[in-house]
C-alpha cells in the first residue's frame, strides 16, 4: 500500500465575479463608478443586453477577474471596504455560500457611486461571486477557508 495523502486542506479562490444591472432609468458610465469602487486596479467590464421582467431594456456589466495577483488583490481590497461589516459576513456565512461553493455578496449600488461600501440583502445591488475550492471539496472546509480568508486580511 502507498502513503496515505496528508489531510490537510488546501483553500484558494479560483475566480471572482462582479456584475451589476443598468436598469432603462440608470447610466451606464455611473454603475461602471460603482462598480469601480470595488477595484484597487484596471479592469475590463463585459457588457451584455437584455430585457426585464416587463420587455424593458437592460444592460448587464460583468467583471470577471481569473489572474491569481489580482484574485488577491480584489479580494484584500474587498475585505478592507467591507471591515465594520466582517461580523455580519462571518455570521451569515451559510446563507451566502450555495451548492457550488460560491459566497454571494451583494454591495448597495448606489452607495457604491458615491465611494461607500456597504452590503444590502435585496435589491439594486453589485453582485460579487467569489467562487472558493477546497481540498476535499465539503461544505465545511470552505466555510472554515473563507473565515480564515477574511481574517488573514
Amino acid at each position: 500500500m502507498g502513503k496515505k495523502p496528508k489531510e490537510r486542506s488546501k483553500a484558494k479562490i479560483e475566480h471572482i465575479t462582479v456584475s451589476a444591472v443598468v436598469y432603462s432609468t440608470e447610466d451606464r458610465e455611473k454603475v461602471g463608478e460603482a462598480i469601480a469602487t470595488l477595484f484597487p486596479f484596471e479592469f475590463e467590464i463585459l457588457r451584455s443586453k437584455a430585457k426585464g421582467h416587463y420587455g424593458n431594456p437592460l444592460e448587464f456589466l460583468e467583471v470577471e477577474i481569473k489572474k491569481k495577483r489580482e484574485i488577491k488583490e480584489f479580494w484584500e481590497n474587498l475585505v478592507n471596504l467591507l471591515k465594520d461589516q466582517k461580523e455580519i459576513i462571518l455570521n451569515t456565512l451559510e446563507d451566502r455560500l450555495d451548492e457550488q461553493n460560491v459566497l454571494h455578496l451583494r454591495i448597495d449600488k448606489q452607495k457604491a457611486y458615491l465611494g461607500k461600501v456597504e452590503l444590502i440583502d435585496g435589491g439594486d445591488a453589485i453582485v460579487v461571486k467569489v467562487k472558493v475550492v477546497t481540498y476535499p471539496a465539503k461544505r465545511e472546509k470552505v466555510i472554515e477557508a473563507l473565515k480564515g480568508m477574511f481574517d488573514h486580511v
